[in-house]
């Protein structure tokens, strides 16, 4: 099954000048606790497994300023260490000594599609920021065509939930964005929020620290991790998902894993139907771990109205955001 009858209004590109600065795409995103060198191996071989091999071009680590080729690639001295001992993906040996020492680090895999390409394109990007009085921070995002079957992200965002410990995750339909043009792409977001609610918002500069406190939202996949699922209020809720039959909810060794309706919905204010109903039931019962706070997502729009949590929240309260 794909994602289908997605209003143009929606899948139509924001062009600027003669550039792409935002479209739409399939996102899986997963705040992690770890990783450990484990968790972070399973997380490539995962991406490999789904991601088709002739989109399996380019990597980045923090090491290089520039992409480089999966056929040819750069490697630094510790990457030729491991090389010529025979490791799997030598080009990450860096970041694995990043991980080894409790470092921030950055692993890429991207096909090289750049954003104007319509059909769309495929990329994991997994990073861990270290902040000084805070600790460390962790995410593993995966982007998909719209066209991609949806069966890839339902067995994706699984697996992780059987094998990564993480604070939380959501997956489906995503604003995706040209950071170049971050102001212009944002502004546009915010109209195109205001009528489509089940398309997520990413700003991970102003999210990522805040993941160990609360999710910031839903969406047709919802990932709860064990710290959040045990808490004695959301373990009833999430029993009492259950009984919705939209919501088809999984327990994993690692997370729980709730998914609201067959396809994702972009949840279009303008033609109001009832797939919002699964998204609305799941925001219910996880009411109690949203955030409640969050800095105002990029763009004049936002700053100017201040209701990013009124986004953040608007399954829940949706007076915030209308």
């Amino acid at each position: 099954m794909q994602v289908s009858h997605l209003s143009a209004a929606l899948t139509q590109p924001l062009w600027v000048g003669d550039e792409v600065a935002l479209k739409v795409m399939l996102d899986l995103t997963v705040y992690l606790e770890g990783p450990t060198e484990r968790d972070f191996e399973f997380l490539l071989d995962l991406y490999e497994s789904v991601c088709p091999p002739t989109r399996l071009r380019e990597f980045k680590i923090a090491e290089l300023p520039l992409w480089s080729s999966l056929a040819q690639p750069i490697l630094t001295m510790h990457g030729r260490a491991a090389a010529a001992a025979g490791i799997r993906r030598p080009y990450f040996e860096p970041v694995r000594e990043r991980i080894r020492q409790g470092r921030a680090f950055e692993a890429q895999y991207w096909d090289g599609q750049e954003i104007d390409v319509l059909s769309g394109s495929w990329s994991l990007n997994c990073r861990r920021i270290h902040l000084r009085s805070e600790g460390l921070f962790t995410f593993a995002r995966l982007l998909l065509p719209l066209d991609t079957e949806l069966d890839v992200l339902v067995s994706t965002a699984v697996a992780i939930a059987e094998n990564v410990p993480l604070h939380s995750g959501h997956g489906g339909l995503a604003f995706v964005y040209e950071p170049l043009l971050l102001d212009d792409a944002f502004d546009a977001i915010y109209s195109r929020a205001r009528r489509f609610w089940g398309v997520d918002i990413e700003h991970m500069n102003g999210t990522l620290p805040l993941t160990k406190d609360g999710i910031k939202g839903v969406n047709w996949i919802t990932l709860v991790g064990n710290a959040f699922a045990l808490k004695p209020d959301i373990r009833t809720t999430l029993a009492s998902l259950r009984d919705v039959p939209s919501v088809t909810t999984t327990r994993h060794k690692q997370a729980y894993v709730l998914i609201a309706g067959d396809c994702p919905s972009a949840c279009d204010r303008n033609r109001p139907d009832a797939s919002d109903v699964p998204y609305v039931a799941v925001a219910n019962a996880l009411a109690p771990l949203f955030l409640t706070g969050h800095p105002d997502f990029p763009g004049e729009r936002f700053a100017a109205s201040g209701n990013t949590m009124g986004w953040i929240r608007r399954f829940f309260d949706p007076a915030g955001w209308r």
